[in-house]
Formats: structure tokens, sequence, C-alpha cells
């Protein structure tokens, strides 16, 4: 079964906003629950293929929802699996207004644990290293920009990057 351009399109899309093991664990996630509802029968392995697309498809309409056979925020949280959103809007959210805002995901985690790192050598973060967005980054940001006399943020901006040795001429791994 050939799946329609625009279906692969937004899921991809979607996907694409979050780390690979984020976006795995949301489609493994959306897999168990469609074929816990009987929507889906193919095997619970964190791959977005035309079973999954269809899954969803058939899950949208048995709820009322508009039928897209895409991931998105409505269908998710009809699913109760609406907490990989929020993480991806945090993500954004951290990079907003600094050159990585479009860089890939991966590379924005890999930016945000040699961030933490960074802060935690200097002092002012002191929970766990990992590529996760979190308050105690932001705290620990707003701290260190306050004190280097930066606008206190709590992004990671060009002017943070840059202090931090974490600014790439080509966007490309530190």
């Amino acid at each position: 079964m050939k799946l329609p351009i625009i279906a692969l399109l937004g899921a991809a899309m979607f996907l694409a906003g979050l780390s690979n093991a984020i976006a795995d664990e949301v489609v493994r996630s959306v897999q168990a629950q469609l074929q816990k509802a009987g929507f889906y029968e193919g095997s619970i392995d964190g791959t977005w293929g035309s079973q999954t697309a269809a899954g969803v498809r058939r899950y949208q309409l048995a709820n009322d929802l508009r039928v897209t056979g895409e991931l998105n925020e409505v269908t998710l949280n009809r699913m109760g699996i609406a907490p990989a959103v929020p993480q991806y809007k945090a993500l954004a959210a951290l990079f907003k207004g600094g050159p990585y805002l479009t860089a890939p995901p991966d590379f924005q985690v890999a930016t945000i644990r040699k961030a933490k790192e960074n802060l935690k050598l200097l002092g002012y973060y002191n929970g766990p290293i990992n590529g996760d967005p979190s308050p105690a980054l932001t705290r620990a940001l707003e701290a260190y920009q306050r004190s280097a006399k930066f606008r206190a943020s709590g992004r990671l901006d060009k002017t943070t990057l840059q202090a931090l040795n974490l600014l790439t001429v080509s966007g490309g791994a530190y």
C-alpha cells in the first residue's frame, strides 16, 4: 500500500523535530496504543511506516479527529502521549533567537549536553549531564549570563554559545 506523500511528510516533519531516540519512543508508544485498541497489527518497533500511518488514520476516524494519518498534537493528546511534544517545544525555546534554532535535533541535544558540562565546570549547573532541556539548565544559563553581564534570557543564544565555547563556524560537531 502506497502512502500519500503528504502524510509521510507530515509525520516526518513532526518526528524530525525530535531526537531520534525520542521519535522512536513516540512511534513505539503510538504503535502500542494502536495495537491495544485494535487499529494496528504490525510490530511495535518504533519505525514509522505505512502500517503505522494507516493505524493512525483508523484511530483518528474512530475518535472523530481530523483524518490525516499524521502524528499531530491533537492525536497524541487524545492518545495520552503528549509529553514528547512539550519536550520538543522546550528544545526549540532553548535555542530561540540563536544560530542553532534550525540545527538538526541531534546537534541541538549534543549542544545542550556540552553546555551542561561547561556550566557544571564553571559552577553554575549541578544536574545530570544529558541533552534534555530542563528548568535547572535555564536557571544555570540565566545565572551565567547575569554574571557575564549578558542579557539573562536563559537561552543558548549566539553570545552565550560563544562564551561557553560552543559556537562552531560550520554548525557541525565541536
